[in-house]
């Protein structure tokens, strides 16, 4: 499976492609920026997207935005990561089409497994 990872977190990214590459030998992609992460589906078609809600210049809501208005973006499965646990945020993120929120901070032994679990893998 080919994952798009997206944060502004250098080092929450890493963590994030550290863990999902050990996991069932998943394809991991990671940028640090919303622009770039429309950019990257564009071009390479992930399979899934991991994406921080709140960003700088394009938040989590505007790649999600970006995404499905494109045909060829529109049906990549997205999920998000976020610190702000609130179920009013959760339910509108999910109400803008996302699979599933998780929350930050997460444990790196199951977020492969978790994600597994939320897409069908």
């Amino acid at each position: 499976m080919r994952v798009l990872v997206v944060d502004d977190d250098q080092d929450l990214v890493d963590l994030m492609e550290m863990c999902l590459t050990t996991y069932q030998g998943w394809d991991v992609q990671a940028v640090t920026s919303g622009t770039e992460a429309v950019h990257r589906c564009r071009e390479h078609a992930p399979d899934a997207v991991l994406l921080d809600v709140d960003m700088p210049i394009l938040d989590g809501p505007g790649v999600l935005a970006a995404l499905r208005a494109d045909p060829d973006t529109c049906a990549v499965p997205v999920v998000f990561v976020t610190g702000a646990a609130e179920p009013d945020l959760n339910q509108r993120l999910c109400a803008l089409g996302a699979a599933a929120v998780l929350s930050k901070p997460f444990d790196p032994r199951r977020i492969g497994a978790e994600v597994a679990l939320i897409l069908g893998w």
